[in-house]
């Protein structure tokens, strides 16, 4: 090969990524989709029309996760204290200020 191959090549090899750069820059981000229900609603028709080829487009998984993102939304996660359902069963585990263990002899024998 001669250099005039070679460069031509090489400007070839170089410029094929920033062809390309353009359309992966207009794809829109799960917070751009959230913010714009009409544009993930078109999103979402346009994974409808690829099929099954929408398992592998990036686009379609930036859609399903803003959907999933929009639909459950940004609620704080459950932190409170577990409900005690039974409240006149003593917990073992924290012993109160009121309650004394009862020696066996206190309490009397058992007469048998």
């Amino acid at each position: 090969m001669n250099v005039k191959t070679l460069v031509a090549i090489s400007f070839v090899v170089v410029g094929l990524p920033s062809l390309s750069a353009p359309a992966w820059a207009n794809a829109p981000t799960i917070d751009q989709l959230v913010a714009n229900p009409k544009m993930l609603t078109a999103e979402l028709d346009r994974c409808k029309q690829l099929g099954m080829a929408a398992n592998t487009d990036a686009r379609c998984h930036t859609a399903w996760q803003a959907e999933n993102k929009r639909f459950f939304g940004h609620t704080p996660t459950y932190t409170q204290k577990p409900v005690n359902l039974f409240k006149n069963t003593p917990n073992k585990f924290v012993p109160s200020e009121h309650e004394h263990a009862i020696s066996p002899l206190a309490a009397g024998a058992p007469h048998g």
